[in-house]
């Protein structure tokens, strides 16, 4: 059995491993996670609170600006908090144009260039506003948490096969023939929970349910391939439950898939459900094997063998990094 304090390092690790991978950043292993917080805040955030991503000409997605919340509220930092709050608001929310408190996905050039909405980020940023609001008492904090859980649930799941509650990645994923398409790391179960405690609605606890039963079938088998033991980032489930490839999606353990480890590891830390402690400790298994026969851990695994791509994450030297907090 995978100890908890080791497998909570690790998705803690991860995350901040796959967010300084997103650009020359680097940080060493050695120095504390406020080090990490203030370079991350350097290299992506602009005064005025909007998060860039130089990779791609400067833009803006809605999941960045969520991401940068949910950083600051772990780092106890309420400036950069609410500047990134105050122009998410001001530049992404689809409410004057769409009538809901979802966001915008992107935005580019001095405005929003796709006005549809990202589930991901909309659920990351209604997490960060209600940890805002129980860590600095913020009544509008709360509010507007509130206003985003709703519209969630309204506008962004749907029931599929046994009358199951869906996340869909948006306004959209009702595909042909009763598919639905999924991305497994789009589900949140801890912030789930909290969601469920703020509106007792019944809703988010089958949504739990629904995230543990994808992460249980998902890794077993898309079609006819047998996976490792890992998630893909993307698949799709049929009307009879089966899960199947998402066609022109990737369907290997990416850069999507790579958020599970935080996603499913604060469920652990903060619950210990039985659940999240199975899930977790596969993923946390099949990379540290591989990490040993391959010296390396990669940004990208396949689904069927767990063979990396090329891009390194982290090199085997780096892992006392996943130990640092925890």
């Amino acid at each position: 059995m995978v100890s908890q304090v080791k497998i909570i390092s690790f998705a803690i690790g991860l995350i901040c491993l796959f967010v300084s991978g997103c650009s020359d950043m680097k940080i060493s292993p050695e120095k504390p996670l406020e080090l990490w917080w203030k370079s991350y805040k350097k290299n992506f955030i602009l005064p005025d609170g909007r998060v860039q991503c130089p990779e791609h000409e400067y833009d803006t997605v809605s999941e960045g600006q969520a991401y940068a919340m949910l950083f600051a509220v772990f780092m106890k930092d309420k400036e950069t908090f609410d500047l990134i709050f105050r122009w998410t608001e001001e530049h992404l929310s689809r409410g004057s144009k769409h009538g809901d408190h979802l966001l915008a996905w992107h935005w580019k050039g001095g405005g929003v260039n796709d006005w549809m909405a990202a589930s991901d980020a909309d659920g990351d940023y209604a997490f960060a506003l209600l940890l805002a609001s129980h860590q600095w008492e913020g009544h509008a904090y709360r509010e507007k948490a509130i206003q985003v859980i709703y519209d969630i649930l309204r506008l962004e799941t749907v029931r599929g096969v046994d009358n199951r509650l869906f996340f869909l990645p948006g306004l959209w994923g009702r595909e042909k023939d009763g598919c639905l398409m999924q991305n497994p790391s789009y589900y949140s179960p801890a912030a789930f929970r909290l969601f469920y405690e703020a509106t007792q609605d019944n809703q988010w606890l089958y949504l739990i349910d629904t995230a543990y039963w994808l992460v249980s079938q998902a890794g077993i088998r898309l079609d006819t391939v047998t996976g490792c033991g890992l998630l893909p980032d993307w698949c799709m489930v049929d009307a009879q439950g089966n899960i199947l490839k998402a066609e022109g999606r990737s369907n290997d353990y990416g850069w999507e898939a790579v958020r599970l480890p935080l996603r499913i590891g604060l469920d652990v830390l903060w619950n210990k459900t039985e659940d999240a402690h199975k899930a977790l400790g596969k993923i946390y298994q099949t990379l540290q094997r591989t990490s040993v026969d391959f010296k390396e851990l990669k940004a990208v695994y396949s689904y069927d063998a767990g063979l990396p791509w090329n891009m390194v994450v982290c090199r085997q030297t780096q892992w006392p990094v996943l130990q640092h907090r925890h």
